[in-house]
């Protein structure tokens, strides 16, 4: 069984690496449809390259296509390059092709998709379909070649004719064994298959069950001139690549999400309708269902950046239960006086909190009602006045929550400091509410005065990230009113800074000016990044062998999971010793930012990294 999986594993793998490893090739005409007119409008899941020429140059022309052909890298890359060959040998010699050749395949658009299907064993059909081109017959040759191979490991191949083309099918039946008392029937591995097809230089790979999977493929060739209840039609799908730009976009995806989670909920209950529909009514109250779909696209070198993503989460308004707590509304979005100039990273989103709390409420009355009035009831103090969430605590309270993160230097693993600040409406009334939280939880912080401002320090315990079983940690967690802002840090000497007068703002920064220029005076939420110090934690983490270590203790003996011999030891396929100096990379990271704009229709992301300037 574990052979015949393998020897499937590979003839999937070749269907993978299409969209790893696009060759960039000239594209020849083709007559047949986009895979989202082939595709029915039933897809739940879709990934597209428009263009793989296209794509892989202008992942070559970016940063990190850049840096991958730096000098300084060359030792480094050619010996991973040639422990890749070491280990793709076997491929070799099975196929008669290695990765790098078999990464030349591919000419043309290529797309994967998943499809719903109604098998409660197997509920899933993934398809792919790539244009091979001028490589034709020598991808015909590996897919042959693979299908020998799970032939010879158990796998049972034919062939079919449908509509002038050949069908390659393998089918993959479970070993038959004695079920222990304890199996159902239903536990029982499904059976599996995987078919494909060429016409014109196209391939179409498609992996079920075993008549799903020979279906599917028909259907999809069956229709590679398009159809009229296609994908393209599908209105979510239509509103989510205009939402996108897809027209201009190198690769974009697409996942029904209401499709999606009707698949999830039929799988777990494994035919029972009543089942299915009671959890679609739960949702339903819940107000899951408000989000139709989820999409985005990624484009290199466009305009000022060196990358552009979009996201579009599809979730028309009137919102009710849990979207409807999420309300972000769109002003003017600008760094607060507040925020050192130094920053490595800048986040700050605008929230009705008002509105949330509203909808929290009102959401808890569906389950329980006056349940918010019993726990407020339940928060009394000495005094015995009970405490009012929406009165002490979301009254109080404004519109907008930032976070800044900065690094001590030396930069180094534990160097990182956060800062959480939650404007504040009325602080004086904020100021009494959380001193009487104080006297409720019988919390007994330190306190002391800096700059005017009373700064409470609480010890925390934690679980211990850095090992498996360890002893938990005490963390201190400093917190302030001040600026009309709650502010909360994991160091204290970042709030210190932060309330000591005559810091440069971030706003008058000239990185931040560079960035804001892409960003439109109005949004949501916005970001403003400095890559470079987070990148060099991480970097000489993994050149060390710390980075290793860290994952190997963490999957510890006493761990959930996988055992430590079961996690990819790096130092196998990375040569630490080969790497350059972080200095060699560092001048390839770049600012980047995002903006995003919550509409009538939903919410969109827009995720930036600025070109490089000079050489």
């Amino acid at each position: 069984m574990r052979t015949t999986i393998r020897a499937m594993q590979r003839l999937a793998l070749v269907g993978g690496l299409w969209l790893v490893g696009t060759a960039g090739l000239p594209i020849p005409a083709r007559a047949g449809a986009p895979s989202e007119r082939v595709l029915p409008d039933s897809t739940v899941f879709m990934f597209k390259i428009n263009d793989v020429k296209q794509f892989r140059e202008g992942f070559r022309g970016s940063h990190y296509g850049q840096l991958w052909n730096d000098p300084s890298l060359k030792d480094f890359r050619d010996d991973l390059t040639q422990r890749l060959k070491d280990a793709a040998r076997p491929l070799k010699e099975k196929i008669g092709v290695d990765l790098g050749e078999l990464m030349e395949l591919p000419q043309g658009p290529l797309t994967l998709a998943v499809l719903g299907r109604d098998d409660p064993k197997f509920p899933l059909g993934i398809v792919v379909m790539a244009d091979a081109g001028a490589n034709k017959s020598k991808m015909t040759d590996v897919l042959k070649k693979l299908a020998k191979q799970a032939e010879e490991t158990g796998a049972k191949a034919s062939e079919e004719t449908f509509n002038g083309l050949t069908l390659h099918i393998l089918r993959m039946t479970p070993d038959e064994k004695p079920r222990a008392k304890d199996e159902k029937a239903n536990d029982a591995p499904p059976e599996l298959s995987a078919s494909w097809a060429e016409a014109d230089g196209t391939f179409y790979l498609s992996v079920g069950s075993p008549g799903g999977g020979v279906d599917l493929l028909k259907d999809l060739t069956a229709h590679r001139e398009g159809r009229d209840n296609s994908l393209a039609g599908n209105e979510y799908f239509a509103k989510t690549q205009n939402k996108i730009g897809s027209d201009k976009a190198q690769a974009v995806w697409f996942l029904d999400f209401g499709r999606l989670i009707k698949l999830v909920l039929k799988a777990n209950a494994k035919g029972n309708e009543a089942q299915v529909q009671q959890s679609e009514a739960q949702l339903q109250v819940l107000g899951i269902n408000g989000l139709k779909s989820v999409g985005g696209s990624l484009t290199f070198g466009t305009g000022n950046f060196d990358t552009l993503t979009k996201t579009f989460f599809l979730a028309p308004k009137p919102t009710s239960g849990i979207l409807k707590i999420f309300s972000f509304p769109t002003i003017r979005l600008r760094p607060e006086p507040w925020v050192p100039a130094t920053v490595a990273s800048y986040q700050t989103f605008s929230w009705d909190l008002d509105n949330a709390y509203d909808a929290i409420n009102e959401l808890v009355n569906t389950f329980q009602p006056g349940m918010l009035n019993i726990v407020e009831g339940q928060l009394a103090g000495p005094n015995g006045e009970p405490l009012s969430f929406q009165k002490d605590i979301f009254g109080p309270l404004g519109d907008r929550i930032t976070l800044v993160t900065d690094f001590k230097k030396p930069v180094k693993e534990d160097s990182q400091r956060m800062l959480l600040g939650v404007a504040l409406e009325d602080a004086k009334a904020f100021q009494s509410t959380f001193n009487r939280i104080l006297e409720i939880s019988q919390a007994a912080p330190a306190k002391r005065e800096f700059q005017g401002t009373t700064i409470y320090d609480f010890d925390v315990t934690v679980p211990n990230p850095n090992a498996a079983g360890a002893a938990a940690m005490t963390r201190k967690i400093s917190m302030a009113v001040a600026k009309n802002t709650l502010f909360v840090t994991s160091d204290t000497t970042l709030l210190e800074q932060v309330l000591r007068p005559g810091n440069a703002p971030l706003e008058e920064s000239a990185a931040f000016q560079t960035l804001v220029k892409e960003m439109p005076e109005s949004a949501s939420g916005m970001t403003f990044v400095r890559p470079e110090e987070s990148a060099r934690v991480f970097y000489d983490l993994v050149k060390s062998g710390q980075y290793e270590k860290a994952v190997q203790q963490m999957f510890g003996a006493n761990a959930r999971g996988p055992r430590p011999q079961q996690v990819p030891q790096l130092g196998k396929v990375i040569a630490n010793e080969k790497l350059p100096e972080f200095s060699a990379l560092a001048k390839y990271l770049t600012l980047s930012g995002s903006y995003s704009l919550m509409e009538d229709d939903g919410f969109t992301m827009t995720g930036f990294t600025l070109k490089r300037q000079g050489p």
